[in-house]
């Protein structure tokens, strides 16, 4: 797969909405989309990233993004960020819809922003936002037409009054709709998920080969889940950055704290979560609360220890076994789960985090047959057969029930003797057999009077 070039397909047409900062774009992202993707508040300058999400009107599928507040010619450094960030959109939109707020009228930076649009000379809707009184005449909507854009369209994201005119609007301006993806698409969704400044914003970047994330030494730079879809070595991948996850008794600021929601939503709705880690730092109590998060939520799990280009012992193949081994000695339920080293940095092994977790994906959603599955559970209990309370207990057959994790049921004559320890040994051995690498596994006991078929006499 690393030698595969990464391509981004974005569902087109892709629309931008852009504006200055606090004219209501993400919550207007939030409601055309049916979401709360986007984190909203009054403070300025919130949204940071790009933020992608496929919108569906009267049959027609488009990629919206959110961006960042647009302040032209300010040399804060995360504002720069942001500009750079809205002009990438800006880049790759077919569309481009330009927020104003009614409340305020025509600011200079509107104007600059205007301006900035119309030397682009591409396609713009001008979108007067937060005209929330049913009686627009109430509004001078006059002075928008100073800005050289044309008619504007009024809305008020906050309600939703007019979006649908709006919806209607914009859809009229697709002259030709690439489809999207079909349904049954083989997409593996991947969560960048860690502790503030692993460098989770760095590896999506280096992986996707754009500035898809801002990225700057202060922690929690990230604030919403931004993603890309990409192409590589023939599979589809939707990469999510998430923001920083800290413990939450030590999360104060209510952004950050509808930021770690969204990290846990985005963990809720993925394939495979790549856990990064700080090589320097080792791993820490936090990076395994969000392993054990995510191992609780069922969801394939890899673990990249980053800023490996720092340690003096990179290139030794010795010293990278010693950090695996200690990392599984300190926290033994990792054992299970690949542990890669990298440098989001350098680029140095970063499409490894690619290549493990299309297998790992690969291995949640395997099939195995009932006639193997008893194979193996025969020959497993001939070797070390199960009891308890000194009773021989009969395991009559074993059958996969579900995937994404893998899950099993186990029916035998006396399901409630069995020891916690067995039940290790048996999904060891199961994982063994069955190659279940970065996947958790759920193993079910039922009890069954007789040798039955699935679905004969066994109980629940």
């Amino acid at each position: 797969m690393t030698s595969a070039p990464v391509t981004i397909t974005p569902v087109r047409p892709i629309v931008a909405i852009v504006g200055r900062p606090n004219v209501g774009k993400s919550t207007f992202f939030n409601r055309v989309t049916g979401t709360r993707q986007a984190i909203t508040d009054d403070r300025p300058g919130v949204t940071r990233d790009r933020i992608h999400a496929i919108a569906e009107w009267c049959g027609h599928r488009f990629t919206l993004v959110d961006t960042g507040g647009y302040i032209p010619g300010s040399d804060d450094e995360i504002e720069g960020g942001i500009r750079r960030q809205a002009e990438h959109a800006l880049e790759e939109a077919d569309l481009v819809l330009f927020l104003v707020d009614a409340t305020d009228g025509v600011t200079g930076d509107d104007q600059d922003v205007a301006d900035l649009l119309r030397r682009r000379n591409a396609p713009c809707m001008l979108v007067v936002n937060k005209v929330d009184h049913p009686e627009v005449e109430r509004y001078n909507l006059a002075e928008y037409y100073t800005l050289g854009l044309g008619e504007p369209y009024v809305v008020s994201a906050a309600t939703g009054r007019r979006s649908g005119d709006l919806l209607d609007a914009i859809v009229a301006r697709f002259e030709h709709l690439d489809a999207a993806p079909p349904a049954d698409a083989e997409v593996v969704r991947i969560v960048l998920a860690g502790r503030p400044n692993v460098g989770k914003s760095t590896l999506i970047n280096r992986l996707s080969g754009q500035e898809v994330s801002l990225v700057h030494d202060e922690p929690g730079t990230t604030r919403d889940a931004t993603d890309v879809t990409l192409d590589a070595g023939g599979r589809r991948f939707v990469l999510v950055d998430t923001a920083g996850m800290r413990r939450r008794a030590k999360v104060e600021d209510p952004i950050e704290y509808y930021s770690n929601l969204r990290a846990s939503y985005s963990i809720e709705r993925c394939d495979v979560v790549v856990v990064l880690l700080d090589a320097l730092e080792g791993a820490t109590a936090q990076d395994a609360r969000i392993i054990g998060h995510a191992m609780e939520m069922g969801k394939g799990i890899v673990i990249a220890v980053n800023k490996w280009d720092l340690m003096k012992n990179r290139e030794d193949p010795v010293g990278i076994d010693t950090y695996r081994d200690e990392m599984r000695h300190r926290y033994p339920f990792v054992s299970n789960y690949p542990i890669l080293v990298l440098s989001a940095l350098t680029g140095s092994r970063a499409s490894r985090c690619l290549e493990e977790a299309a297998k790992v994906h690969d291995r949640a959603r395997a099939r195995i047959s009932t006639s193997r599955l008893n194979r193996w559970i025969e020959e497993a209990t001939k070797r070390l057969p199960p009891t308890g309370n000194g009773r021989d207990i009969r395991v009559h057959y074993v059958t996969q029930s579900g995937e994404s994790p893998p899950t099993f049921l186990i029916f035998a004559t006396r399901p409630d003797l069995v020891s916690e320890a067995y039940k290790k040994h048996l999904e060891r051995s199961l994982r063994e057999s069955f190659d279940f690498e970065g996947t958790p596994l759920r193993l079910h006991w039922r009890h069954s009077r007789s040798r039955s078929a699935p679905g004969g006499r066994a109980e629940a």
